[in-house]
């Protein structure tokens, strides 16, 4: 079985390989602070699963130079006191990448993201927890002629982390939250991923899905849209009037300009009442029993007061004549309503009873009608 990229031997070993080269008679520091030997610790990281070191932070690449002297960096790594920037590439995907270390007071926070992709991924840690501050500042040894002696270099970088468990809690860390989001399904000899971080890559691809809907490779980008059914939104058809508002009163400038919501003017209306002269015949239209009882008679037709009246012949009592043919005694001769011919002078009915109405001409006697 090969042996696992991101274990504590490989991550020391190429910490120690990546600590730049000095120059005879140089006496600084090579890992001055606990943001140097983090900072150290997630480019050995990386370049353990086989990233290439591009330069030092976005937009600033330097490969050529990199490269004649890789594994070693250069001694502007850690030019900064509180924020330091690596930019890589890899032979599995086209993209570059960049990881971030800044001190932000007791803590660090690793930052990894991949250009074109925006999704940064990023966790913290506080740095007593991993590093030993009295193993700083870390120098190489140097032999009596001023040589490089890297013989012991490992040993004394394992001596700057608290302990070889924490150095291996701190990988799994960063190849879940970093390496596996940042190229998932890397292949690696030796390197598996964490279920942990399949889990976390499956819930990340499907809320990109979400956001992002998959494009159907069959359909024509060119062609317009299909037609939806309402409420699709369509330009050519009339606005919708808006709800007309409660009350007593259309909405403000509602204009009937056809005359939509008026009576007819000068015809019979569509369901007359007794009182207008077009309601001759109304009752006829009542079944036989009911007359004017008929339930229907508030909705539809009319009906005379009392049971009177609305018939197609018309008597005296109808409204048509003002409702004067019917007195308050009546008529024995006849029934009301009923009309009554006389059979001589004096025979006529009381005045103010029922059976015929007054008589309009009457200077021309007592019982002449014309």
């Amino acid at each position: 079985m090969a042996n696992d990229p991101l274990s504590t031997e490989s991550i020391l070993k190429h910490m120690a390989d990546a600590i730049p080269t000095h120059a005879k008679g140089d006496t600084g520091s090579d890992v001055s602070s606990s943001l140097d030997a983090i900072s150290l610790f997630a480019h050995s990281c990386m370049a353990a699963v086989g990233f290439r070191l591009l330069g030092f932070g976005e937009g600033q690449k330097n490969e050529s130079e990199l490269k004649q002297i890789a594994p070693r960096l250069t001694d502007k790594w850690n030019a900064s006191a509180s924020s330091h920037s690596f930019l890589y590439a890899h032979s599995q995907s086209s993209m570059e990448y960049v990881i971030k270390v800044d001190r932000l007071g007791g803590k660090a926070e690793i930052r990894g993201v991949g250009l074109g992709d925006e999704r940064i991924s990023r966790f913290e840690i506080t740095t007593r927890d991993y590093i030993s501050n009295s193993a700083l500042p870390l120098r190489i040894t140097l032999t009596e002629d001023g040589e490089e002696d890297r013989s012991d270099l490992e040993a004394k970088l394992k001596d700057v982390f608290i302990s070889p468990h924490r150095i291996q809690d701190l990988a799994a860390e960063f190849k879940t939250t970093i390496i596996q989001k940042l190229i998932p399904k890397l292949h690696k000899e030796g390197y598996e991923e964490s279920s942990a971080g399949r889990d976390a890559r499956d819930e990340r691809e499907e809320g990109h899905a979400r956001r992002q809907p998959r494009q159907d490779p069959l359909r024509d980008p060119g062609l317009p849209e299909p037609a939806r059914p309402y409420p699709f939104h369509d330009p050519l058809a009339a606005p919708r009037r808006p709800p007309v508002p409660a009350g007593d009163f259309p909405p403000p400038g509602f204009d009937d300009e056809y005359d939509l919501n008026r009576p007819l003017r000068g015809m019979a209306p569509q369901f007359p009442g007794p009182g207008a002269p077009f309601g001759i015949g109304h009752n006829d239209l009542n079944p036989p029993g009911l007359g004017p009882h008929d339930p229907l008679r508030g909705s539809f037709v009319g009906g005379g007061p009392g049971g009177f009246g609305g018939g197609m012949h018309p008597t005296f009592d109808d409204p048509l004549f003002g409702g004067q043919g019917q007195g308050q005694g009546g008529n024995g001769r006849a029934p009301p309503g009923a009309r009554y011919d006389p059979l001589g002078p004096g025979d006529g009915p009381q005045r103010g009873g029922g059976g015929r109405p007054p008589n309009p001409f009457g200077g021309f006697g007592n019982n002449d009608f014309i």
